[in-house]
């Protein structure tokens, strides 16, 4: 399909939404002098990223923030913490809500992940770290185990020497192999003294982070993010409570497709899908291509230090081109933020209600499940290409399509799977982080790929339902 047909498919949705239409008429009028480009197909990579922003992701981020801020003014929350990175686009947005509509609510952006959250928490519960070391993943190693760890350089080189693992650094680990891994790894001696030594050194600037950010105060409180599992929240509860905090946090998501073990499923609140349902959302959404679009211009966050008597992230760097394009996006929501404002005049509970309502939803879902799940070569390729690693740790070199012949492609069909899983072959099958990209790009048949990797990707998604209502509606 031609990238202005696209175009016009996201905009006749749009359009049909009183709270969308005018915003969407002005950016058509600005938007004539590409109608020639867009026709003939030769619009820039630049300019395809603007359309997807206009037209899907801005509108998909302005519904969720909406709802974030009308449940959290309905609940009495005074104070949203926005994760980094996956909420930094939300909380630029929140912000310009806030200050425009004078809502009550104070909007901070929380610098974390997943890996200088756990680090200082290793030596508290050595079985739960062993747990997240070992998780699967896309592509496992063990170089990656050993940086999942929270061991630098020098730490590994001696894992090496010592072959505490007896694979190669770069050797890929079979899922089923994790298991005999994380055995190997508890009973070894080095590592475990490394593991607790590290983590201990760590949790000092981590304890004092989080006081300096105010999540220890006494005001009603809530974390926001994109979601997938809600590991974050359960585990700044964990060390919140170690701190003598009784009040726990609650989160607000873009989506769950389960919940962590032990967690009260009141205090988790979902905005397009949640662990109950939504299959059809499920099954079209990529979570990956998500978190990777909506992250922010600054590195994952790796540890915290003192600098002149503050407590400061410490960040790993990231590549120009994604600050370049990043920046593009930010400027993009930036002005449909101020067309939006100009073209609504609404009180602000009611705008907020409306814009994060189930009509706003429902035309949100249809041109994202457009973009995600059936891309135009166009949209394919100007953001297959950017860099991602489902690991707690980033890694340069993976693009998000990942390059799969017709054999790999077939692979990752429903059948390819269970092929591989039952017939005892054990040669690694190599994946991409958003197939249906891949596809568009790399495939003969686009919508075949699509339509069987959708089998498998349904029947995934009803296994977690499953697993989801037998712990929690079993009870």
């Amino acid at each position: 399909m031609k990238q202005y047909i696209r175009v016009k498919e996201y905009q006749k949705r749009l359009t049909k939404n009183m709270l969308l239409a005018d915003v969407t008429k002005e950016l058509s009028k600005d938007a004539v002098d590409l109608e020639e480009k867009r026709t003939a197909g030769s619009e820039s990579e630049k300019e395809v990223v603007r359309d997807v922003t206009n037209y899907v992701l801005a509108p998909a981020l302005n519904g969720f923030v909406a709802w974030v801020l009308a449940e959290s003014m309905k609940q009495g929350i005074k104070r949203l913490y926005f994760l980094a990175r996956d909420g930094y686009f939300m909380y630029q947005t929140a912000k310009f809500y806030v200050e425009e509509l004078g809502l009550p609510i104070e909007c901070k952006y929380l610098y974390c992940s997943r890996y200088s959250i756990r680090v200082p928490n290793y030596h508290l519960d050595t079985q739960k770290a062993l747990d997240y070391i070992t998780l699967g993943g896309l592509d496992i190693t063990a170089k990656k185990l050993y940086k999942r760890a929270g061991f630098d350089r020098e730490q590994r080189r001696r894992m090496y020497e010592e072959k505490v693992l007896p694979l190669q650094k770069e050797e890929q680990i079979p899922r089923d192999r994790l298991p005999e891994i994380k055995k190997v790894l508890g009973e070894n001696e080095s590592f475990m003294e490394i593991l607790q030594e590290n983590s201990c050194k760590a949790f000092p600037g981590y304890e004092q982070y989080l006081k300096q950010e105010g999540l220890l105060e006494d005001i009603p409180m809530a974390l926001v993010d994109s979601g997938w599992v809600g590991s974050m929240q359960k585990e700044l509860n964990l060390s919140l409570q170690k701190l003598g905090k009784k009040e726990a946090l609650k989160g607000f998501y873009w989506g769950l497709y389960e919940l962590p073990q032990e967690t009260r499923r009141a205090d988790y609140f979902t905005y397009f899908f949640s662990p109950e349902g939504e299959m059809k959302r499920k099954t079209s959404f990529n979570n990956c291509l998500f978190e990777s679009i909506f992250t922010a211009p600054h590195g994952m966050t790796l540890r915290y230090e003192e600098r002149n008597g503050e407590i400061c992230p410490v960040f790993s760097e990231i590549s120009e081109e994604r600050k370049d394009r990043l920046g593009l996006m930010e400027e993009t929501i930036k002005q449909w933020q101020k067309r939006f404002f100009k073209s609504v005049r609404k009180a602000p509970d009611l705008l907020l209600e409306q814009m994060g309502g189930k009509d706003v939803l429902t035309i949100i879902e249809r041109n994202l499940e457009a973009f995600m799940h059936h891309p135009t070569k166009a949209e394919a390729s100007a953001f297959g290409e950017i860099e991602f690693t489902d690991d707690i740790l980033e890694y340069r070199g993976n693009k998000i399509a990942t390059n799969l012949n017709e054999k790999e492609l077939v692979q990752n069909h429903f059948i390819g799977k269970l092929w591989t899983k039952f017939s005892g072959n054990k040669e690694h099958v190599r994946q991409s982080a958003w197939y249906e990209g891949s596809a568009v790009v790399y495939g003969k048949h686009p919508e075949y790929h699509i339509f069987h990797y959708s089998c498998y990707k349904y029947a995934m998604n009803y296994r977690k339902q499953m697993v989801w209502r037998r712990r929690y509606e079993g009870n």
